[in-house]
């Protein structure tokens, strides 16, 4: 029988210019049948109305000067009070039950036998009309995660719907170089995971993403050679063979 425990949750939300975007996204919070703690949008430096947004819909906004996600997103772990720390990203609506499905997954994770949870990983659908959205979502994530599975040996935290132990950003945020702002940072952030732990793949944890990551040939491309310097970033820190060695010998 699960353990019903309920966990003091902190959203995270980076936000660079994107204040229609976000109501929409903190609309969707407001409606929880089970709300946060806490909601926190980082503010990376918006010049549009974002932090009017941020505070009319009653987030606690945190500045990081510092541009870059990387950046953006550790000032939001950082500032987090939460047991559990959950990250979407202004363009992403939850359906209304979504804090309550993390709350009982992590429950479920805690009473899995094997490496210890440090993060809960969801999917998606793009806000296109039909199951096209589904299908391209399908595609586009289903290829993130295979992808990068083979290198981490786990799968991969998918940033615009996750969530991450406290504990463990704790645990090793000092490890990580925030100056690198040209990564995929949860894909980087994956790789900090360490041999004794895992991320948990939750695919009934859905929510909606606008579309906007697939439009245009050359923001696809940049996405795709930021995923490739992501891996070798990584691989400078931990070469791909020990990573996968030492996984795979952790008892």
């Amino acid at each position: 029988m699960t353990t019903s425990i309920q966990r003091r949750i902190s959203i995270v939300i980076p936000c660079l210019n994107d204040a229609v975007l976000l109501e929409q996204c903190l609309s969707s919070i407001v409606a929880q049948t089970l709300q946060p703690e806490e909601v926190i949008v980082v503010d990376n430096g918006s010049t549009d109305n974002s932090v009017e947004v941020a505070n009319r819909m009653g987030a606690r906004v945190v500045h990081e000067p510092l541009q870059g996600i990387t950046w953006a997103s550790a000032a939001g772990y950082n500032s987090a009070r939460g047991d559990l720390i959950v990250r979407f990203d202004a363009d992403c609506v939850i359906p209304p039950d979504h804090l309550s499905q993390v709350n009982a997954i992590w429950n479920r994770t805690e009473e899995t036998p094997g490496r210890t949870i440090v993060a809960l990983t969801g999917t998606g659908s793009f806000d296109i009309p039909g199951r096209m959205g589904e299908w391209l979502a399908l595609c586009y994530l289903g290829a993130y995660r295979w992808s990068t599975k083979q290198a981490l040996g786990h799968y991969p935290i998918f940033g615009s719907n996750s969530v991450i132990s406290r504990q463990w950003w704790e645990d090793v945020k000092d490890q990580i170089t925030l100056s690198e702002t040209f990564v995929h940072e949860d894909m980087y952030f994956s790789f900090f995971v360490r041999p004794h732990e895992t991320v948990w793949f939750e695919k009934n944890l859905k929510l909606i993403m606008h579309p906007r990551a697939l439009m245009g040939v050359r923001q696809s491309f940049i996405r795709l050679v930021r995923g490739f310097y992501t891996i070798k970033i990584a691989w400078k820190r931990e070469p791909v063979h020990q990573r996968l060695e030492s996984r795979r010998d952790w008892t």
